[in-house]
């Protein structure tokens, strides 16, 4: 089969010169290193997705703290003696 490639002026030169230093035509240098890099990406294992932990804590509250109101109120002590502290 006969195709177009774009390749960089550089790279171009580049291979056309190690091919002809191997004694290869640019298209059997070319096709060598397709083939090259088709057979490493097949032969690379997929990648496994990682795992995240799950967190094992339940919710609710603390076995000391009696109710959702205790929290409320010792959270308005704490602000009430913050302001208190600063003035």
């Amino acid at each position: 089969m006969q195709t177009t490639l774009r390749i960089d002026n550089a790279l171009y030169r580049e291979a056309k010169a190690n091919a002809a230093s191997l004694g290869i035509s640019l298209t059997q240098l070319l096709e060598e290193a397709l083939r090259a890099k088709l057979r490493e990406r097949s032969s690379r294992r997929p990648k496994r997705r990682g795992r995240l932990p799950v967190s094992s804590a339940t919710g609710g509250l603390t076995s000391s703290t009696k109710s959702l109101q205790e929290l409320v109120e010792a959270a308005d002590l704490v602000d009430d003696l913050g302001m208190a502290g600063r003035r």
